[in-house]
């Protein structure tokens, strides 16, 4: 399998007679902020600024293919510069398709957890280059990928005898109003923590998962059991498996969802997980109401928005847990052909989360902030 992707990359080197004929696009795209926080422990103390811009180039291959590529620069305004990484080419059809750089694990794109399940650790990419090709056979979608660098750019072979890493295989499929997801990822061969680089959400461990979810009398049910090695990488130093149920139900406005996840551990103590959420929303009022039991640590949140009407729409929040409380108001103001002001408070009373406090993750401190998008 190794050997069939890496033959297939050679694709990307399409010749320059078919590019000849190629239809060519090319976009520009990006967004800018321009802000001021009063927190001084914050990480935007004072003014700040932010610019990132996406140049994306397409061209329409005569044999019915589509080579594309992107190519981001984030954090123009900071006076850092930027590393030049964040890269994406792929070549797909109706098919299928090859991506290559910047992109999504395979078992990250396609599983589906049943609630808060501790077992599913699969590993998120964030910097990573990796390889990954996906196909479409008889109504499933199949994927497989493999990493070829850590988030700060090490490739794999200069810490381990191969190029390749961490192979991750992601199935789904609808069967009769059925749908089933099959996620599995191998354990990382590069040993010390040497592939993890900055990324937290690189698992080093073998996962494996299956999910199933349907719908009937009204209500979505979700089943999903996903079982993890000793060294999953997130430094619980144990395995165990997670056997979790969701459904979700709505009742005029209010959509209720709740669920439950068996935990069990190869050693040392592991909890069950469940949690409630009511959401609520009727015109310009919307609400939601969560409750989580997180490996025995309680979590509430209320949060909700109004449209007040003429492009204003006003947010408050109220958060507790055993960390402290959080809250946070705010108005955001559509001013048209993309730009928007927002103006926010928020507190966090253990300064755990000063940066994404809420579901639209509000700086601690008052915030004033001109954002544009083009």
């Amino acid at each position: 399998m190794k050997s069939i992707l890496l033959s297939s990359v050679a694709v990307l080197g399409l010749s320059s007679a078919a590019y000849a004929d190629a239809h060519l696009g090319v976009t520009l795209s990006g967004d800018a902020e321009l802000g001021y926080n009063d927190d001084i422990l914050g990480d935007n103390d004072g003014f700040y600024s932010e610019l990132d811009v996406t140049i994306g180039f397409t061209a329409e291959l005569d044999n019915g293919l589509t080579a594309s590529a992107s190519i981001d620069f984030e954090d123009l305004a900071d006076g850092e510069g930027n590393d030049g990484d964040s890269y994406e080419l792929s070549l797909t059809s109706d098919m299928g398709g090859l991506y290559y750089g910047d992109t999504n694990f395979a078992a990250q794109n396609v599983w589906v957890a049943a609630g808060d399940m501790e077992a599913d650790s699969f590993s998120e990419a964030d910097g990573e280059e990796a390889l990954r090709g996906e196909v479409m056979i008889g109504g499933i979608e199949a994927q497989l990928s493999y990493a070829l660098s850590n988030a700060d750019g090490t490739r794999v072979g200069l810490v381990r005898d191969g190029d390749l890493d961490q192979l991750s295989l992601g199935l789904a499929g609808d069967f009769g109003g059925v749908n089933v997801v099959f996620a599995y990822q191998e354990e990382s061969e590069v040993v010390d923590g040497a592939h993890n680089g900055s990324n937290g959400d690189f698992n080093e461990g073998g996962v494996m998962g299956i999910s199933v979810g349907t719908s009937f009398a009204g209500a979505d049910v979700r089943l999903a059991y996903a079982t993890r090695d000793d060294d999953a990488g997130d430094g619980s130093g144990v395995g165990g498996d997670s056997l979790g149920i969701q459904v979700a139900y709505p009742v005029g406005p209010v959509t209720a969802t709740v669920y439950y996840v068996s935990e069990g551990s190869d050693g040392g103590d592991v909890d069950d997980n469940y949690g409630l959420t009511l959401a609520y929303e009727d015109g310009p009022v919307a609400v939601t109401l969560d409750y989580d039991n997180d490996q025995g640590v309680d979590k509430i949140g209320l949060e909700g928005s109004y449209d007040v009407g003429n492009g204003l729409v006003v947010y408050a929040g109220y958060l507790t847990e055993d960390a402290g409380d959080r809250m946070y108001v705010a108005g955001e103001m559509d001013l048209g052909s993309g730009a928007s002001l927002l103006v926010s408070y928020a507190d966090d009373e253990d300064d755990v989360d000063e940066d994404e406090i809420g579901a639209n993750e509000y700086q601690r401190g008052t915030t004033v902030e001109l954002s544009f998008e083009f």
